[in-house]
């Protein structure tokens, strides 16, 4: 799985014509504009049922570093978007199997799966540009949190 994403990411870079775009390919190929649109629209139908946390085979139960409650309260519309989704991209990090629970189980059908392959295959500052609307503070976390993993 992780080369045919990779192969997608690449064939996105190099305009090499594919049989049909994927999802991943047609946002790397938006303007910024468009990308920014793109996720708004995505990330406002999402009702925080939580569904792609519960059905997660790999989600951490007290995750270190990055923690998705430390943002988002219990009972509380959690912070504008993207931080709920990108923090829970994290969170699961290199432990994702790719599998598309998330994606599956999402009643909003936002593409999560495609968020994930973001992060779990381009540096953070890349997936804020492909991603935009994290703030500072936010973005930082993610970033001391990467680069903890890495250290360890």
């Amino acid at each position: 799985m992780t080369t045919i994403v990779q192969e997608r990411f690449e064939a996105a870079r190099s305009e090499a014509a594919m049989p049909e775009a994927t999802l991943l390919q047609e946002i790397l190929r938006m303007r910024a504009a468009e990308r920014q649109t793109f996720w708004q629209e995505q990330f406002r139908k999402c009702i925080k049922c939580y569904g792609c946390i519960d059905m997660c085979p790999v989600y951490p139960e007290a995750a270190e570093g990055l923690n998705v409650s430390r943002w988002v309260k219990g009972g509380q519309v959690p912070p504008p978007y993207p931080l709920f989704h990108l923090i829970r991209a994290y969170e699961v990090g290199d432990a994702c199997i790719l599998c598309g629970e998330c994606e599956q189980t999402c009643p909003a059908g936002i593409p999560l799966k495609t968020l994930q392959d973001f992060v779990r295959n381009l540096p953070p500052e890349k997936v804020f540009d492909l991603i935009p609307g994290l703030e500072k503070e936010a973005r930082d976390a993610v970033l001391d949190d990467v680069n903890r993993r890495k250290g360890s």
